[in-house]
């Protein structure tokens, strides 16, 4: 990727149009340095259109890339568009760019901006703004390096955006969907550290559905812009107004620096959507008031497990009886999530049924007979006639309380029947290095594997190279299945793909899957039309907030 300009450059308009915010009342004036300002005594639309969201958090840089906090992720979600719009399972589709292809070889994607698209002051969104973007998230390193690796550049046709990529990437349109533009005509010319200090960042500028109207350190103002996109319109119609409901017109938003704040804020009725609580806290607010709806985590949450020559556990048949003595439910249930069979989001458009595992010590007894094991005065010997233990990492429980629960179930069970197991609690510099060198027998794992699947660098080959497969497998036929559904075709025949990838992990065990981690939103009565998501951050959860409905008064 070429490198980026270093002079700073804005145009005359959105000078106009910060000035005119300030003349108004909406923002501060900034203080030397630049940075976000925060504007005092706002005014907080309110009625029947109006949706009263809390979010556990304040406000420091709302601004792509530069968000710090769940304020400033919900700000932008509301305020920003990114190319690609991702439904509810995380599929993409059209936003910023109204269509999209990818060459024969699958090494070159062209874009189409939306000509309707455009910024709040009104310059029209274009290729160079994705350049942009792209650029400064591959400048500060963002996903592991997946930004600086592409190759972007305008095309010769007006909103013609071309991105080259270094190998076949299907989730490229998906991880798109992750990544809200910034304005070329404010930043262009700035490194990526200069941004968050700059005039033009002062206050949020974006392409997104709604515009802020005013700002504060404890709450934010938004409107619906009248301006929307094709895909905008096809979330009203799902949230046709009839005599009951009304669509989402303007937004109060609330900010609260604590959870207890939050809480406090939600008994008291004065919210209708409130995010940002941890599981436990959730579940205590929705005893006394509104329900839960889930926001699917992308966190696969599961117990890795070392497969290198002359390990304990390469024989399949033990493997199958570990997990067969698990009770995954028993941590859903202390600490939320959904129980899983494959390291796939049930919510995720790539998820496919896999055979439930099989449960019970019966079971687990005859896998472990299969694999030459014998038991013998109350604990298990292996085909070399050696008594078997085992130990688990995990990071330390006061830090990591779930990953230690995951744990010490699974230690408390294995023991229990034979197979003495001991928990290690270890400092993640610890772990990191056990992990790379293959140190282990077992250890819990939490991976994010993304809103596009791709399991890969999890289980592929060459990711014990380079450190994502912790577990040592190493196969052709394994490898073929994964790099199968990391083809950019139709979705349809990706999760044909992924299917195989699940049905495979869930008969071979590399890893005993738990759960996906739990991200729950809270709602009151008065709000309906959300319906469960998958997401990465939980305030992302506002990308969908034109399908919400609210009661009518």
């Amino acid at each position: 990727m070429s490198p980026l300009r270093r002079a700073a450059a804005f145009l005359a308009l959105a000078v106009a149009t910060f000035m005119a915010g300030q003349q108004a009342g909406l923002f501060a004036t900034p203080g030397a340095g630049g940075g976000i300002s925060l504007g005092s005594g706002i005014s907080l639309p309110s009625g029947p259109t109006t949706l009263s969201e809390g979010v556990v958090g304040l406000p420091a840089q709302p601004l792509p890339l530069f968000a710090k906090s769940g304020a400033d992720r919900a700000i932008v979600a509301l305020t920003y568009r990114a190319l690609t719009r991702l439904d509810v399972g995380g599929a993409p589709g059209p936003d910023l760019a109204s269509a999209w292809s990818v060459s024969e070889d699958a090494l070159t994607w062209s874009f189409t901006i939306d000509p309707a698209a455009a910024w709040e002051d009104g310059t029209p969104v274009s290729a160079a703004d994705a350049q942009l973007t792209i650029g400064l998230a591959g400048e500060l390193g963002r996903d592991g390096g997946y930004w600086e690796a592409l190759t972007v550049e305008v095309g010769e046709s007006d909103g013609a955006l071309i991105i080259r990529t270094p190998r076949p990437l299907a989730n490229l349109p998906a991880s798109l969907g992750t990544l809200p533009l910034l304005p070329a005509h404010l930043f262009s010319g700035s490194a990526a550290r200069e941004i968050p200090q700059l005039e033009a960042a002062a206050a949020p500028m974006g392409t997104g559905p709604f515009r802020v109207v005013g700002l504060s350190s404890s709450a934010a103002a938004f409107q619906r812009r009248t301006d929307l996109l094709a895909g905008d319109q096809l979330a009203l119609s799902a949230a046709t107004s009839d005599g009951g409901t009304n669509r989402v017109e303007a937004i109060a938003m609330h900010f609260y620096a604590t959870p207890e704040d939050a809480m406090n804020a939600w008994s008291s009725k004065e919210l209708d959507a409130l995010v940002g609580l941890d599981w436990e806290s959730s579940a205590t607010a929705a005893t006394s008031f509104g329900a839960r709806a889930e926001l699917g985590s992308t966190v696969f949450n599961g117990i890795a497990i070392n497969l290198r020559p002359r390990t304990v556990l390469r024989h399949p048949k033990l493997r199958l009886g570990l997990r067969a003595l698990l009770t995954p439910s028993q941590i859903t249930n202390a600490y939320g999530g959904r129980e899983v069979a494959a390291p796939v989001s049930p919510l995720s458009w790539g998820w496919s049924e896999v055979p439930a595992p099989v449960r019970g010590s019966e079971y687990a007894t005859k896998q472990l007979l299969a694999a030459k094991w014998k038991f013998k005065e109350g604990v298990w010997i292996d085909a070399d006639k050696k008594p078997v233990s085992l130990e688990i990492l995990t990071l330390p429980a006061q830090a990591f309380p779930q990953d230690a629960a995951v744990a010490n179930q699974a230690a408390a069970s294995w023991s229990a029947f034979g197979v003495p197991t001991v928990v290690a609690e270890v400092d993640a510099a610890t772990l990191t290095e056990r992990l790379a060198t293959g140190n282990f027998d077992l250890a819990v794992l939490n991976v994010d594997v993304g809103i596009d699947p791709d399991l890969y660098p999890l289980l592929g080959s060459a990711a014990v190279l380079t450190g994502g497969n912790i577990v040592g497998i190493q196969l052709k036929e394994l490898d073929s299945l994964l790099n199968e559904a990391r083809q950019p075709v139709t979705l349809e025949v990706r999760k044909k793909a992924l299917a195989a990838v699940q049905r495979w992990c869930a008969a071979n065990n590399y890893l005993l899957p738990i759960r996906f981690l739990a991200r729950e939103l809270l709602i009151a009565p008065r709000l309906t039309g959300v319906t469960p998501l998958l997401v990465q951050e939980p305030e992302t959860h506002l990308r969908d907030v034109l399908s919400f409905r609210l009661a009518a008064e």
